[in-house]
């Protein structure tokens, strides 16, 4: 009888150790953070100190510029932010860009 409650007790202390491993984390566990650039905007995610991401253009499209807008650059990176803490892959599609109304074509009117 012991031995059948050692291995319960076991197994719950190893299904906590696998929930705490692969279980989302706090959502104050990354950071968003938006950051000027030349030409426009990016964004860095972090855990704590560590820079986990450090995206300087706009992602799934072919050219290389960086966000129109600070709201733009925000946007996503919340929307990665999110899909780190579900677990999912961070890439970012054009449907998804299109879906935040993110602006593909800065047009500097300075110049």
């Amino acid at each position: 009888m012991k031995k059948i409650a050692l291995i319960f007790v076991l197994a719950v202390c190893m299904c906590a150790v696998v929930i705490g491993l692969f279980y989302p984390r706090d959502s104050s566990a990354i950071s968003t953070e938006v950051i000027a650039i030349p030409g426009g905007y990016g964004y860095v995610l972090k855990s704590g100190n560590k820079v986990l991401i450090k995206q300087q253009i706009i992602p799934a499209i072919s050219n290389t510029s960086p966000f129109c807008t600070y709201d733009d650059a925000r946007a996503v990176a919340f929307l990665v932010r999110k899909k780190m803490l579900k677990g999912e892959t961070p890439a970012i599609t054009k449907e998804e860009l299109k879906a935040l109304h993110v602006r593909l074509n800065c047009i500097d009117l300075a110049n």
